[in-house]
């Protein structure tokens, strides 16, 4: 895959030579790739080659000996105690907290450290932290920021050293997914699940509450996607003008103030009959609670609200959601890093894991006569 990079050509292929190393491509009593043949491989100057030759030789990786060639070096066989560095959007958002507690249960089982990072939506600060941890830990764990259809120049950076990367949560649709593992919650039979219930709880007019923005990302395409097909299936209209947009200025707390500031314009629409919101998530599903209740608006005979993901908080107020496994989520995404690092030598293929999900029907929801 031809990725154009940001990254320095030295400090490229150095990362893949020292990749291969660990990997065990290259062995002690193996005579590594002449210059030659690095230089054909990578299509760079010979001066570029050396310095990458050079910074792995200070770093202890290879053994440059004058007439005979490159080796690995004896001492050579990567970290020993291995780290994973894990980026979200915000840890201590309830979705992405459990995501991370998976992930840590799985990594202290196999002896994993974990360094957590906060790229809070920005790729500027995902590129700063990927290239930060770079030299420091034997894989990634991300839940990307979406731009455009694309992923960051630091996950590009990644896969292109060949070092173990697996993307959780929100993926994008372009050649590079197909190549990188992945573990993401079935979102389009969510959508399916969450409109399909609506429909039987006879709303007569469905919806669907997200932040301004979100739906370029491919999550929510997928969700509604499924929303859709279900609300065809029972005959019920829907088109764009029954998507809500709301403000984006709460991801922190998982869009509980946005939810929060959409609940007149929600009020507004269900003022003809019963409305049936399908939320971006329960946080969102939450703060909208709040501001009809204090409109007056009685839930669930008015509205009916079907937020996403299940957090704690749901289960306790009686929120009707789309359960997905953030925890599952977590641990097979760490599972996928720990079994490339246990057999480095073996080429496996990207694994694609879909996480299935289901309908919590609770209080927020009720069949209307």
């Amino acid at each position: 895959m031809n990725i154009k990079l940001n990254k320095a050509q030295h400090k490229r292929i150095a990362d893949i030579i020292k990749r291969r190393i660990v990997k065990g491509k290259y062995t002690v009593q193996e005579k590594m790739p002449s210059e030659n043949e690095l230089l054909k491989e990578f299509k760079v100057s010979k001066q570029t080659l050396l310095k990458a030759l050079n910074a792995l030789t200070h770093q202890g990786f290879i053994v440059r000996r004058q007439g005979s060639g490159t080796f690995v070096a004896p001492s050579t066989s990567g970290r020993k105690n291995k780290k994973i560095a894990v980026i979200v959007y915000h840890s201590d958002n309830p979705y992405y907290s459990k995501i991370i507690k998976g992930i840590e249960n799985y990594a202290s089982q196999k002896g994993l450290g974990v360094i957590l990072c906060n790229s809070k939506g920005d790729v500027k600060k995902e590129n700063e932290y990927i290239e930060r941890f770079m030299d420091e830990v034997d894989g990634f764990i991300i839940s990307p920021v979406e731009k455009k259809s694309e992923y960051s120049d630091g996950i590009k950076n990644i896969f292109d050293s060949e070092m173990p990367l697996s993307l959780l949560s929100d993926t994008v649709v372009n050649q590079l997914t197909t190549l990188v593992n992945y573990v993401v919650p079935d979102d389009c039979t969510g959508g399916f699940f969450a409109g399909k219930h609506l429909a039987e709880c006879g709303y007569k007019r469905i919806g669907m509450l997200v932040c301004k923005g979100n739906m370029e990302k491919e999550t929510l395409k997928e969700r509604l996607k499924g929303f859709k097909l279900a609300l065809i299936q029972y005959g019920i209209h829907f088109d764009s003008s029954m998507i809500f947009e709301t403000s984006n200025a709460d991801p922190d707390n998982g869009y509980m103030q946005d939810g929060y500031n959409a609940a007149p314009g929600i009020a507004n629409f269900c003022k003809d009959g019963t409305t049936g919101i399908f939320t971006l998530g329960d946080s969102m599903a939450i703060g909208l609670m709040k501001g009809l209740r204090e409109l007056g608006i009685n839930i669930p005979e008015q509205v009916g609200i079907c937020g996403f993901d299940d957090i704690e908080l749901a289960a306790h107020i009686g929120l009707t959601t789309i359960a997905q496994n953030a925890i599952d989520i977590g641990e097979k995404s760490a599972g996928i890093i720990a079994g490339i690092l246990e057999n480095p030598a073996t080429d496996i293929l990207p694994q694609h894991i879909i996480v299935p999900v289901e309908l919590k029907a609770r209080k927020t929801t009720a069949r209307i006569i």
